[in-house]
């Protein structure tokens, strides 16, 4: 999941400084390639609510930064046998 520039740049400025990063992994379950970027969406708003919560952070979260997200690839991994 790729975050662009500019995105960063305002959770920079919001005091979000560890937990995101140009390019950020997450892992999940899911069956279809909807919900597992719907999946790592959330946990990418997890890690930064869990770094620092403000209105304005949450107001950004909730309306701008879906925009400024870009899934850039998917994997399926398989458990051990």
């Amino acid at each position: 999941m790729e975050i662009n520039k500019k995105a960063l740049e305002t959770l920079k400025k919001m005091g979000i400084q560890k937990s995101v990063t140009t390019k950020n992994m997450y892992f999940v379950d899911g069956n279809d390639p909807d919900s597992v970027c719907f999946e790592a969406f959330n946990k990418l708003k997890d890690s930064i609510v869990d770094e620092k919560i403000s209105e304005e952070i949450v107001e950004y979260l909730e309306e701008d930064l879906r925009n400024e997200v870009k899934v850039t690839k998917l994997l399926k991994v398989r458990p051990y046998a």
